[in-house]
């Protein structure tokens, strides 16, 4: 098998994995003079981004056999692990995911739920292409539900492992590494990276003998918040963390390329928003930098022109608004974000809170960005990934902690492939060798969270002798759907209220 996969190819292949759900999205959702309008569009924006013009280094990366089945076969275990498709233990969130999915799938598109005079308003996109393909398998071929979900969930697995692929392909451009032993390290670096929860755990005052080890989520150890391993962010919110991992991954291999960026932070919006959060801080941050560098070097309007290129234009003045107007329709997009340390309602005082918030950010982030500031100090990354790492704690949006959870999704892959860059280019070992075994221990540490992930589901799948541990009671969120004796709609998280008084849906979907 003869295979040459260069940044090139790997690009157009990322560009169109990511691309395909909102395509489909655009092109189902929307009525349909302005879905064909916005289609066109953004294809005519992906031709004029990633394949009219070469721009990209076309030395070959892959291109060895052997380490094209490492990290399929890598991808795939990581894959089947995390419940993706069903076939393994699921997460608790898995409930609602699967809901979604199969709402998707037996719903027409928009979905609306009419015993209630809702509409479905989520990050829906990793599930679209699988949805779409029973879709039309049942126009042919009418499949009962379950077979439906069943065929759905195989098309969800497979579509989950060529992103995680995709994303390990990514990394090993990005370390620019072709040995064995390198290509083995940092793919599993990057699936045991996290944060020294275990010493935040272990830590006296926050000791709790009462949770059981399958119970036991490492994470929470600090009442400030968390800082979710990758296999945590994949077990628990794969939707957002495949696509944001992998779009994080294509702006660092081609953070030169100005003029895709609007095209990447749209499609991170559309599958993970609350990432793209944290990836936007980084295009900013980045483009800031260079609008600077080409200003002393007279080139600002050519760099100007390049900001303005017919793919960022498409995405951020036609795209962006139509999916801007569907997330603010659901009930919690209008929540704001609070906080100040003293927001964290916790019976401990101020001060102690204010040591908790230090003792957070030294275990979850410095362990791994002071060693090696003196490689990355004049790196602009480097300080954007260390403010907001910094920072994300004290914010909080709405009533979880999910914006500390999910928004530094794109901050952990940067670092993680700082950490590794440094590991695989420590050429002087003497000069750093402190520095260096310290980094390898902060691993190990931190590799215990991972390890509980995947321990909590040979567990259980050990206690109930079957590996088709699903998480999958809710069925439909239609049958979760009502309000309060308050007022109030339950899991609002997921819908629009009154979707006919929404421009969205007023305006732009299909009814």
């Amino acid at each position: 098998m003869n295979l040459k996969i260069n940044l090139q190819t790997l690009n157009q292949l990322s560009i169109i994995y990511v691309s395909l759900p909102l395509l489909i999205f655009l092109a189902t959702w929307l009525k349909p003079y302005i879905a064909t309008v916005a289609f066109v569009l953004f294809i005519y924006a992906l031709y004029c981004g990633y394949f009219k013009n070469k721009k990209f280094n076309c030395k070959n990366l892959l291109n060895n056999k052997k380490v094209f089945i490492i990290v399929l076969v890598t991808a795939l275990l990581w894959c089947y692990f995390s419940g993706i498709g069903g076939f393994w233990y699921q997460s608790n969130d898995h409930h609602w995911r699967n809901a979604i999915f199969r709402d998707l799938i037996n719903h027409n598109w928009p979905v609306y739920y009419n015993n209630i005079n809702v509409a479905l308003v989520y990050y829906i996109g990793f599930w679209l292409p699988a949805a779409l393909i029973i879709k039309i398998i049942s126009f042919f071929q009418p499949l009962s539900k379950y077979l439906s979900f069943f065929i759905g969930n195989e098309l969800l697995f497979i579509y989950g492992t060529i992103g995680l692929f995709l994303i390990f392909v990514n990394i090993l451009f990005a370390l620019k590494t072709k040995k064995y032993s390198k290509v083995f390290l940092g793919i599993f670096i990057f699936i045991l990276f996290s944060g020294m929860d275990i010493v935040g755990v272990l830590t006296p005052v926050f000791y709790d003998t009462s949770f059981s080890f399958k119970d036991l989520h490492l994470e929470w150890w600090s009442y400030i918040g968390q800082y979710s391993s990758n296999t945590t962010v994949l077990f628990w919110v794969f939707n957002q963390g495949i696509p944001a991992w992998l779009i994080t991954l294509m702006f660092y291999n081609n953070r030169k390329n100005i003029e895709n960026y609007g095209i990447l932070a749209l499609l991170c919006f559309f599958c993970a928003p609350l990432p793209f959060i944290g990836l936007s801080v980084l295009l900013i941050s980045y483009f800031i930098k260079n609008l600077f560098t080409e200003y002393r070097k007279n080139k600002i309007l050519n760099y100007l022109k390049r900001t303005f290129s017919v793919q960022n234009t498409v995405a951020v003045i036609f795209i962006t608004p139509i999916i801007f107007l569907y997330f603010i329709s659901n009930l919690t997009a209008k929540a704001t974000i609070s906080g100040g340390l003293g927001h964290h309602h916790t019976p401990w005082a101020f001060w102690m809170i204010v040591c908790m918030f230090i003792y957070f950010i030294l275990l979850e982030a410095m362990v791994y960005l002071l060693p090696i500031y003196k490689q990355y100090k004049g790196t602009i990354m480097y300080y954007v990934v260390f403010i907001f790492l910094l920072l994300c704690p004290i914010l909080m949006s709405g009533k979880k902690v999910d914006f500390c959870m999910r928004t530094p999704i794109p901050m952990f892959v940067i670092l993680s492939l700082f950490v590794m860059r440094f590991l695989f280019r420590t050429y002087n070992f003497k000069k750093y060798k402190i520095r260096y075994l310290f980094l390898c221990l902060c691993l190990v540490l931190g590799s215990v969270t991972p390890i509980f992930e995947f321990s909590r589901g040979f567990i259980i799948v050990s206690e109930n002798k079957t590996v088709f541990e699903s998480a999958d009671q809710l069925k439909s969120l239609e049958n979760i759907i009502s309000y309060d004796s308050y007022g109030n709609i339950r899991s609002g998280n997921f819908v629009a209220e009154f979707p006919e008084e929404k421009i969205f849906f007023k305006y732009l979907s299909k009814q």
